[in-house]
């Protein structure tokens, strides 16, 4: 790393020489000749200063410029979902902010809550919040309006409340969509409102106004989006104690889909999801998997992504971007669209959204081609992409593939599809950072050279016993594992091990889950949320 100049040095000149008729000559008292020790030179007052000073100089400059580049990574961290300003210290409440409706059994539940950012505040959507007990019986907790708190201080910067049967979008489980909308639909099902609202919690409603069979749901990108079947009526079928009559649908209505700006109304685009042939059993009306009852084929529900919508229902499943465009046809954009009737989802086309405008797209056999927005294709990769929490100070020069069936292992590729490395034996990666990645192999925490695939350390500790790894945060120098327990409920555990060496720099109780917002760190437990720093 290049420093600032330096001041020309002062140079000191150490006489050792036997000094004759000094009273400092050091001789014997017999008044042999000896070793006389070195002695700084006679300098004067204003050179002693100057020389200070010039060494001042330089350990200031050096300060200088660490700090600079401490403040530039710790900047660069804010602007990512795994990022945080420093890791140096083990993390510790610093301020609490209650739900309006805590869990009953504290410690006991495991929350997940739906969360989005927006101008840097961490923002809470009402009603979202599930605790899973070890029943698997579920209740909702958390706050009752939508509610921006500031990650650094706590501080509760606005609440929009919301009428009856919220849905809001986009939002995910870890804090890492980040929108300039928020998007919430809600009122009863015969005079839904669509609510729209800013990241300084301003708002604007309208009505829905729907027509006869259309469903309104939150998009991304400050949009809402209307789906409605089309075309003639799917087949009678019936089931019964889990057989179903006819066990296959093979007649169904395609799916409308037309996205609209949510605050005004305005078309923005408009597409159509086709029906393919689905196992009947997954077509039954909510509730009724074990009962006698009828199919609900014409059912359907649209997920929002930040940069997506995901459209499923009974023989429907499409992946479309802002711009409209059906992301799973990408790898085969003049065939149909082919359903595992079984399991109702699609057999090639699976969506990932990775970054801006990006996303990737599988097929078979084994492999992903990366598409943009407008479904042009960038680039194909043999094998799965392997998902993988990106430090921002990474480089981009490898993508990351697994080629093997089981899942287990990833091939490290370039950019010109030739491969870097292999390794055949992780479960999945923590962290792709800017020189380690940082892989999980059950027992053990690995980090590996990032240009060569080589080990340089690994890490394991018998105290994480009926844990399970959960999620990666980093500041660059350090990574932190979230652990979970296995059963889903009490508390977890945070582990902080440094990035060059693996060795273990600190831990730290966890009561919920942990996520990054603008650089802070943010609990979400069963009472509320807390900071950590």
């Amino acid at each position: 790393m290049s420093r600032p100049d330096q001041q020309e040095p002062i140079v000191f000149e150490l006489h050792t020489g036997p000094d004759a008729g000094s009273e400092e000559s050091g001789a014997d008292p017999d008044g042999s000749p000896g070793r006389r020790a070195p002695r700084l030179p006679r300098l004067s007052r204003r050179t002693w200063l100057v020389a200070v000073a010039a060494v001042a100089v330089v350990v200031v400059g050096v300060t200088a410029v660490d700090l600079v580049r401490d403040g530039r990574r710790a900047e660069l961290m804010r602007t990512s979902p795994i990022g945080v300003a420093s890791l140096d210290e083990a993390l510790a409440k610093a301020w609490t902010v209650p739900f309006d409706v805590p869990a009953p059994d504290g410690s006991q539940t495991f929350v997940d809550l739906q969360l989005v950012t927006m101008d840097g505040l961490l923002v809470v959507p009402p009603g979202a919040a599930q605790r899973y007990v070890g029943t698997g019986d579920s209740a909702r907790v958390g706050f009752e309006d939508v509610v921006a708190v500031d990650p650094g201080s706590g501080e509760v910067a606005w609440r929009v409340p919301v009428a009856a049967n919220p849905v809001c979008g986009p939002s995910g489980y870890d804090a890492s969509v980040s929108t300039d909308a928020l998007v919430c639909v809600q009122g009863p099902a015969d005079a839904r409102e669509v609510l729209t609202i800013a990241p300084d919690g301003g708002t604007r409603s309208r009505p829905a106004d729907l027509a006869a069979g259309e469903q309104i749901f939150p998009g991304p990108d400050g949009t809402a989006v209307r789906v409605v079947r089309t075309g003639d009526a799917a087949e009678e079928a019936v089931c019964d104690l889990g057989a179903c009559t006819p066990s296959v649908l093979t007649q169904g209505r395609d799916v409308l889909v037309t996205a609209e700006d949510a605050a005004t109304g305005a078309e923005r685009w408009t597409s159509t999801v086709e029906f393919a042939p689905a196992d009947t059993i997954n077509c039954q009306q909510v509730g009724n998997e074990l009962e006698q009852g009828s199919v609900d084929a014409d059912q359907v529900t649209v997920y929002t992504s930040a940069e997506s919508v995901t459209v499923d229902g009974c023989g429907i499943w499409g992946a479309l971007s802002t711009r409209g465009v059906r992301l799973d046809l990408a790898t085969a954009p003049d065939a149909e669209v082919q359903v595992d009737v079984g399991t109702g989802l699609p057999t090639h086309g699976w969506v990932t959204e990775l970054g801006p405008d990006l996303f990737g797209v599988e097929s078979d056999p084994m492999r992903t081609v990366v598409v943009d927005g407008a479904g042009k294709v960038l680039r194909t990769l043999d094998g799965w992409l392997r998902g993988g929490n990106m430090s921002p100070d990474a480089p981009d020069d490898l993508w990351f593939v697994t080629t093997r069936s089981g899942g287990y292992g990833f091939v490290a590729v370039r950019e010109d599809g030739s491969v870097a490395w292999k390794d055949l034996n992780s479960q999945s990666i923590l962290l792709l950072g800017r020189d380690v990645v940082v892989a999980d192999r059950g027992a053990t925490v690995v980090g590996l050279a990032r240009d060569t695939g080589e080990e340089l350390w690994s890490w394991e500790s018998g105290d994480m016993a009926g844990l399970s790894r959960y999620r990666a945060l980093t500041d660059g120098e350090t990574v932190v594992l979230e652990h979970q327990r296995q059963e889903g409920t009490g508390p977890g555990v945070l582990v902080a091990l440094d990035l060059g060496t693996g060795e273990q720099v600190w831990d730290a109780p966890l009561a919920g889950s942990a996520v990054a917002v603008d650089g802070h760190v943010v609990e979400v437990g069963p009472e509320g949320l807390a900071g950590l720093g």
